[in-house]
């Protein structure tokens, strides 16, 4: 699965444009690296505190941010899990 496929599944559950979550994956890639890819699964706090400095960061809306995110973390344990070995 390449990026763009990330990204149109991303927005398909987010309901968000696809322009909007790459902005917020970009952002989260270049603030929390592999570090935290890794601890994130499972846990919705995190997920609330990164959508919030995400927010602040790049002026994007909070909720826009936490549902980005949460479609992207449900992308990855669906399709990527196993491949890249995130989230775990």
């Amino acid at each position: 699965m390449n990026k763009k496929e990330v990204l149109t599944q991303v927005s398909e559950k987010s309901e968000i444009a696809i322009d909007v979550c790459e902005k917020v994956i970009d952002a989260f890639e270049k603030q929390f690296g592999d570090v935290l890819l890794k601890k994130i699964k499972g846990e919705k706090k995190i997920i609330i505190d990164i959508a919030e400095s995400i927010s602040q960061k790049n002026a994007l809306d909070l909720s826009v941010c936490e549902k980005v995110l949460t479609a992207f973390k449900e992308v990855f344990d669906k399709e990527l899990s196993d491949k890249l070995k995130f989230w775990k």
